[in-house]
This record gives structure tokens, C-alpha cells and sequence, in this order.
């Protein structure tokens, strides 16, 4: 028989560590991967598409349902869900019939666990899985849309790697190239994202993006306005002592006089 392939994500080092430790006594189970955050938690099971899963849930940047959200229904693996005391959590769980563990948790209850995973996925169960899996997510968007602070962990949020910026938007998470990105503009109480072929709405202010953006790639060029100074052809003198940024899409933005100095000292003008 064929190793269970096992994947662990947990954003607490000591749980991965347990994790580990209890999965390494059972010889079915193959830990193919240790991730640390929503955002590899995704990389890696979509590549390695494992056979089952161990998710904590609240999680800086991305909590658990939201890894899930993101994968393709297709490769969902069987999950045992790992979690402090949450109500509504615990509550769904038992209406879609789908396992889990509350921290913090016996070596007995996690066996239990276990042994029921395999047996489902052993018994070709996989497909009832997936299904009571998608009811769980769905009942999950309906109840609390794309609020991001939703079984969040309330811990210092993970600065994303600087080659990617994670975004929430309609209910999904995108990991944009930030060499991808051509600008982001607020309005209201939204920003857009303008990126080669795409664009995506996210409910966060320019400030909190700018902080999660490489310094030296990204500057502000109006109180509404970021631009990836890798996509900057030409800037010009408007009126009034404001200027104006022609993109290398042929875009023109306007940027206002109190960022002008900084912008030409950035560049070397």
C-alpha cells in the first residue's frame, strides 16, 4: 500500500513540531511538506497535491478555509482542521460531518483523527469528502463574505515574500507578481489593483498596501494613487506643479506636487 501523503500547516512552530512527531509514529503517513502560513500552505499543496491535510485555521494573512477557498476543487485532499475554541467553527464541522482537532488536543484524540481519515480515504471516500468539504466553504462565504478579519490569528500578520502580494478578492485569494502590477488607486473604500490582464478590488486602504510592498519598487505618486516604478516610460510637468506618468501600457497618471521631489530623488532625476 502507498504512503499516505501528508501535508501539516500550522502557524505556530511548536504545533508543526507535534504535528511531526505524532504523524512520524504511524508508518502509513508520508509529512511531505511543513508550511508555516496560508500562503505556502497553497504553494505546496497545490503542488504536491497531497492526500490529506492537517489545517490550523486562524492564521495571519490567510486562515485555513481561505487556503481552501483558493485550491482548485479538483485536488481538495481530505483535511483534519486544527483550531483554538471557535463557535461557529466547531459548529460546522459537526453539521458537514468533517473531523478536527481542539487545541489543545490528546495523543488519543489525534489518533482517533487520524484512523478516520485513512479510512475514509482508503475506503475511495475521497469524493464525499471533497463535496461535504465545498458545502463547508460555501456555508462559510455566505456567513462571513470576504471580511478579513475572520478567523485571523491575532498575532503580527506575515510580511509575504517580495516577489508576490497576497490579495483577497470576490471571496478568493490571488498571490500577484509584484513585478506584474502596474498600479493601485482607492476609491471610497476600495482599491484596484491593476495588474497585466487583470484587475482585482480589495477592501484595504493604500497605506496598509503599501506597507506589504517592496520600498524600493513601489511609491506613491498621489494620495490615491501607488505606481510600480519598474513601469514608469516618461514623467512630465503638469500644471500647477503637479506631473504626470505615462505607463508602459500607454497609461497616464496624475500625480500631485507633494510627491514630486521624492519621486524624481527615487529615480535619479
Amino acid at each position: 500500500m502507498n504512503r499516505l501523503t501528508t501535508v501539516i500547516v500550522d502557524d505556530e512552530k511548536q504545533a508543526r513540531d507535534g504535528l511531526k512527531v505524532l504523524l512520524a509514529c504511524d508508518p502509513e503517513v508520508e509529512v511531505v511538506a511543513v508550511c508555516r502560513n496560508g500562503m505556502q500552505a497553497i504553494d505546496e499543496i497545490t503542488r504536491l497535491q497531497p492526500d490529506l491535510l492537517f489545517l490550523d485555521i486562524q492564521m495571519p494573512e490567510i486562515n485555513g478555509f481561505e487556503v481552501l477557498s483558493s485550491l482548485s476543487d479538483d485536488i481538495l485532499p481530505a483535511v483534519i482542521f486544527a483550531t483554538a475554541y471557535d463557535k461557529y467553527a466547531l459548529q460546522a464541522f459537526e453539521v458537514h460531518a468533517i473531523d478536527y482537532l481542539l487545541k489543545p488536543f490528546t495523543d488519543a484524540r489525534f489518533f482517533e483523527a487520524l484512523g478516520r481519515a485513512k479510512q475514509q480515504i482508503q475506503g475511495t471516500q475521497t469524493r464525499r469528502i471533497s463535496k461535504r468539504l465545498l458545502s463547508l466553504l460555501n456555508d462559510y462565504r455566505d456567513l462571513h463574505g470576504t471580511d478579513p478579519s475572520v478567523l485571523v490569528h491575532e498575532g503580527e500578520a506575515v510580511r509575504p515574500a517580495n516577489d508576490r502580494l497576497v490579495i483577497k478578492s470576490s471571496g478568493k485569494i490571488h498571490l500577484l507578481p509584484v513585478s506584474r502590477i502596474h498600479y493601485f488607486e482607492s476609491s471610497d473604500y476600495f482599491v484596484t489593483v491593476y495588474a497585466e490582464r487583470q484587475e482585482h478590488m480589495v477592501r484595504e486602504s493604500l497605506k496598509s498596501l503599501m506597507a506589504r510592498l517592496p520600498e524600493n519598487q513601489f511609491f506613491r505618486i498621489h494620495r490615491s494613487l501607488i505606481v510600480n516604478l519598474g513601469m514608469i516610460q516618461t514623467v512630465l510637468p503638469h500644471a500647477n506643479g503637479d506631473f504626470r506618468v505615462t505607463l508602459r501600457n500607454g497609461r497616464g497618471l496624475r500625480g500631485s506636487r507633494k510627491y514630486r521631489r521624492a519621486l524624481f530623488d527615487k529615480m535619479g532625476v
